[in-house]
This record gives C-alpha cells, structure tokens and sequence, in this order.
C-alpha cells in the first residue's frame, strides 16, 4: 500500500521569514524531486515564487488571494492536478502572511483527496522582534501560533541575549506542546521539518491568544482576518469584505534611487508590506520591507522593477501615483 502524501504548511505574519524557510529546505542535502510547491500570494505579482523557481523541481504559484477564503477552490484543484501528475512524496504550501493556518487544515480535511493525503506539520515562523510587541498585532497572529506543531523563533540576531531564554519560555506557556526553535535565517536542521510532530490537543479555553482574541478584535494594528472558520464558508469571504488591501506595480524604466529611498522611508505603517526587484538602472536590487523595516539585497537576474504592496485601508492609487514619481525620465 502507497503512503499518504505528506502536506507541510509554511505559515506566518508577512516579513516572517517564510519564503527564507522554504529555500533553506530547498537546499538540504536531499533528494529533492518528489517534493512540489505550492507558493501562495496575496499580490497579483508573484515574487516569492521568482525567489525559489531555481530550486524547485515542481512549483504551482498562486496569485491574487488567500488559500484558506477567496481561493481554497484554486488551492483544492492544485493538489488535485499534484496528486495526479506528480504523485509526489511531499506538498510543501507557504501560504500568505494573512492565512489562517486553522482554514488550510479543515480544507484538507473534507477535501475529496482527504484520503490520498496527511496533513504532516504546521510550521510557523515568527519574527522574534514581534513577539517583544505581540500585544498590538491582533489576532491572526495568535492564530498562527496556535495552530503551529513548530514554531521558528527567527531574526533571533536583533534580540537582546537576555531576551532570547525569555521568549521561548513565553511562548512555550502561551502554546503548550509546540516545538520551539530559535533560528537565524531560519536556518534550522532537516529534521525538524521532516519528523512527524508529537500529537498535541489545543485547549482554547487556556491558551492565552485566545483570551487576546476578544481584547484585540478592533483594536490590534492588524486586526483578526476573519476567514469564517466557524461555519467554514471560507468561499464567501474574499479581500474586498475586509480593508487589506494589495496592489502591484511595474515598470521598465529604471527608478531614481534618491526619490525612492525617500517613498520607502515616507511610507504609513499601514502600509505594512513592500516586496520585490527594484531597477536603479546601473544596478537591481530585492526590496524586503514590513512594519517600518527595511532590508536590501543584490539581485542579479531581474531588471525590471516588479513590487507588491500589502496594507490595510490604503488607497493603492496614491502611492501608486508616488511609485510613478520615482521613474527616471
């Protein structure tokens, strides 16, 4: 008898380190030809998916809306089309940063392939300097942790020593039975993603988020996604019912880097997300921005500038118009 196919789901708030994650695994010293991806983006530019085409032997990108609501259909006949062209080992998903990872499992669940596969582990990462200020990030991120069979505690190089024993320690009460890894660049052993996690039952009447949910459902920076879980009318909640709002830009002609730098920096923390290749004409570059900050990477095989955007109750035309400002004539 076949095996199940084994389903890992990468979750995590936007600017976790997820995409990082994924290509680490990419790169273990491992067959790799039974696994195949599933990158999932809210954007309608798909960058993520740019960042791991090289690595990946089999990858399915899908684009312009979230997993667990708007496109659990897309997400059903993805796996469908896997199961049946690939027969792979392993599915790996890297939902959005706005995925409830709770939505993906029960779609899994009662899916019409619920017998061909196995939900093998939810890994969440996390970035360590939001644990220091989880009491504003509403409840999504509760959730992620929640749900997690691992936790990778990333980016622990901008902690304080002193505050890294801490922080495991925190999350271990607030998330019983989960595993928790420290990490730097999510760089972590094999192992953890492929060893079956420990069974664990989540109490939702003492898991500490969760009491969180009600404090923070209006009032967190960024407030509960509501995917609809209870009734699992996941279909009839799309991004237009809620204020995030994404947007891409494009553009060919290479961007001055003084006018830009100076868009990065004037940004409104609700405009919480700006991802992708930037062209300066002598140069390309990959902007990684969340929350107020900002990293820059070298990027050698892309020219045009490509960027998504994801914020909450923004208007896309205005920075847009700003984005356009930045074009060298």
């Amino acid at each position: 008898m076949n095996e199940n196919v084994k389903i890992i789901l990468l979750s995590g708030f936007l600017g976790s380190g997820k995409t990082t994650l994924l290509k680490h695994i990419m790169s273990f010293d491992t067959d790799m030809s039974d696994i195949v991806i599933i990158m999932n983006e809210i954007g309608e530019v798909g960058i993520d998916g740019m960042l791991i085409k090289d690595l990946a032997s089999e990858m399915i990108e899908l684009t312009s809306g979230c997993i667990c609501c708007s496109m659990s259909d897309d997400l059903q006949a993805s796996i469908e089309e896997i199961l049946e062209r690939f027969g792979p080992r392993y599915i790996i998903i890297e939902a959005t940063g706005v995925a409830d990872p709770e939505s993906v499992s029960k779609l899994i669940a009662t899916s019409n392939f619920k017998d061909e596969v196995e939900l093998h582990k939810i890994i969440t990462v996390m970035d360590a300097e939001c644990w220091g200020a989880r009491d504003v990030f509403g409840t999504l991120f509760f959730r992620q942790l929640k749900h997690a069979d691992t936790i990778i505690l990333n980016k622990i190089d901008l902690l304080r020593k002193d505050d890294i024993p801490q922080y495991l320690n925190e999350i271990h009460n607030e998330v019983p039975g989960s595993q928790v890894i420290p990490s730097v660049n999510c760089r972590i052993e094999p192992e953890v993603v492929w060893r079956k996690p420990v069974s664990r039952n989540i109490d939702k009447n003492t898991f500490d988020g969760n009491r969180r949910e009600l404090q923070f459902n209006n009032h967190g920076i960024f407030p509960y996604f509501d995917h609809n879980t209870k009734t699992g009318s996941h279909q009839e909640i799309t991004f237009a019912d809620t204020n995030f709002v994404t947007f891409s830009f494009s553009e060919p002609k290479p961007l001055d880097e003084t006018t830009f730098n100076r868009f990065v920096q004037d940004l409104p923390y609700a405009l919480f997300r700006l991802k992708g290749m930037v062209n300066f004409g002598d140069r390309t570059m990959m902007i990684n921005s969340v929350g107020g900050k900002t990293q820059w990477t070298p990027w050698e095989d892309f020219s045009e500038t490509r960027l998504a955007c994801v914020g909450w109750n923004v208007d896309p035309d205005e920075y847009i118009a700003k984005l356009k400002a930045c074009v060298l004539n």
